[in-house]
């Protein structure tokens, strides 16, 4: 038995050539029919006198078989590339939006193409398609499946790494970036579907006066414990400010961070007199103190526009509970949720809106430097704008900060008489 290289030289790249290598195999010279035994693709590159790799020269590809094999050496290099992006090997997470074309048949070869759409913080989108022919000669090919595909990298903990942010191609490319960015969000939104179901009961709790101690307490402890929890992963990063988000069971919940050139007691003073807020935060329209339960504690009706295609604007009734640091280290806290008063009913005029948990926790990173973070468990009520947000297809959040970033500095030596005392 004898065996026979077959060359198939195919797309010079700039730096290596790829070679199509096959193993024939047959008994006698005479013999016309040679059997198929083994194929391999390899990678050449040519070094130069510092063993560097030198520049090849491109080459067209013949017409047919040529233009095939090109395509599909074209293909595996991008293979080749997005094993470099994730720095190790994927794994599949899930695949979604499996769609059926049309059937192959006995007889037909198949071809599988894959593309990297987005790389988010620690997955990646894949889509995928699958083709179909008879002959190795054949032009036409039939598109018969596609899907995307969900991928991680996992580390020696299973864990998944963190994988590098990709900049889009310019037409084909953006436009698959974006997409996989809508996917994303229409993701979430169905994961946390069943947090909507949520809105048949209420998110707040009754104000009593007579157990104010306890819903006081609750408030701060409800905020400290989601700041503490350690699964929050970072989804972008803009300007300087970073977007968290925490997937869990029942709740999604997000976490902006920034550091601002302000005292933390100063911008503590500035950001729990909720009556300011309007001046930055273009989502309170109006805010009115209803009661001043103690120094730390107050009830606020409060005012938002429409969101999206809602018509009404909303209401909420939020109780604010403020705390300075007890021990060096620990942070300001101003925690909000919402509470119902018997005076402060729903109206027709609005829509009442509820938020289960957020506010600001304020650490002091040093002489005028604090760093600032907004939480927020995310109530069914804005659970599409959120993902809008988090997804990548809204950067309403980094404007929002942005300008508190700014509300602060402008107001940092214009504290408010009123809350010096605290």
């Amino acid at each position: 038995m004898a065996g026979k290289f077959c060359p198939a030289w195919q797309p010079s790249l700039p730096l290596s050539m790829e070679v199509g290598v096959c193993v024939e195999a047959y008994r006698q010279e005479a013999e016309t029919h040679r059997r198929h035994i083994n194929s391999a693709f390899m990678t050449f590159v040519v070094l130069d006198a510092d063993d560097q790799p030198q520049k090849l020269p491109w080459i067209r590809p013949q017409p047919g078989e040529g233009e095939r094999r090109y395509r599909e050496a074209s293909a595996r290099k991008k293979i080749r590339l997005d094993s470099r992006l994730c720095r190790g090997h994927p794994t599949l997470k899930a695949i979604e939006m499996f769609h059926f074309r049309g059937p192959s048949q006995v007889g037909d070869r198949l071809v599988l193409k894959a593309i990297v759409n987005n790389a988010f913080k620690h997955s990646m989108e894949v889509g995928v398609c699958v083709e179909a022919y008879r002959q190795e000669a054949e032009t036409h090919r039939r598109h018969i499946n596609s899907a995307f595909m969900t991928f991680v990298v996992l580390d020696a903990d299973d864990q998944p790494q963190k994988l590098p942010w990709i900049r889009p191609q310019p037409g084909e490319g953006e436009r698959r970036y974006r997409e996989a960015s809508a996917r994303k969000k229409i993701r979430l939104d169905r994961k946390y579907i069943v947090s909507c179901k949520q809105a048949e009961m209420p998110l707040s709790v009754p104000w009593d006066p007579s157990n104010q101690v306890y819903l006081s307490y609750n408030n701060v402890s409800s905020l400290k414990m989601l700041m503490a929890k350690d699964d929050w992963v970072l989804s972008s990063e803009i300007s300087q400010v970073r977007l968290y988000s925490l997937e869990e069971d029942k709740f999604f919940s997000f976490h902006l961070e920034m550091v601002v050139h302000v005292d933390a007691a100063q911008a503590f003073l500035l950001l729990s007199d909720l009556q300011r807020r309007p001046e930055w935060d273009k989502h309170y329209r109006s805010v009115e103190l209803v009661q001043q339960v103690d120094e730390d504690d107050a009830i606020y009706h409060i005012i938002s526009p429409a969101l999206g295609r809602d018509a009404k604007p909303q209401d909420f009734v939020i109780l604010a509970s403020r705390r300075k640091p007890c021990d060096n280290g620990d942070p300001y806290v101003i925690a909000m949720r919402s509470v119902t008063l018997p005076t402060h009913c729903e109206t027709p005029e609005y829509r009442r809106a509820e938020t289960l948990c957020s506010g600001f926790c304020l650490w002091r990173e040093g002489d005028q430097l604090t760093k600032v973070s907004y939480y927020n468990q995310v109530s069914p009520d804005f659970l599409n704008y959120v993902t809008t947000n988090v997804s990548g297809l809204s950067s309403e959040f980094y404007t929002t900060f942005k300008a508190c970033e700014r509300f602060l500095l402008d107001n940092r030596n214009d504290l408010a008489p009123s809350l010096q005392t605290l």
